[in-house]
C-alpha cells in the first residue's frame, strides 16, 4: 500500500474515532466522574483514550496490510 493511501487512512481513522468521542463524551465522562474524579482530569482521559485507541488501531491495520505473505 502506498504511503499516501496509508496517511490517509491514518487520517480517516482518527476522524471517524475523533467524531465518536465528540457523540459519546457526555455520558461517558458522567461516568467517570460518578467515579469521584474531576471534570478536567476526566477530560483528559477520555482524550488520551481515543488517543491511543486511533494509534494502536492505525498502526495494527497497516501492519496487517503492508505485511508480506
Amino acid at each position: 500500500m502506498g504511503r499516501k493511501a496509508v496517511l490517509i487512512a491514518f487520517w480517516i481513522i482518527g476522524f471517524i474515532f475523533g467524531e465518536a468521542a465528540w457523540a459519546l463524551k457526555t455520558p461517558v465522562l458522567q461516568t467517570i466522574e460518578n467515579l469521584g474524579i474531576g471534570a478536567e482530569t476526566s477530560q483528559a482521559l477520555l482524550a488520551g483514550l481515543f488517543g491511543s485507541a486511533v494509534m494502536v488501531l492505525a498502526v495494527l491495520a497497516w501492519s496487517f496490510l503492508s505485511s508480506t505473505s
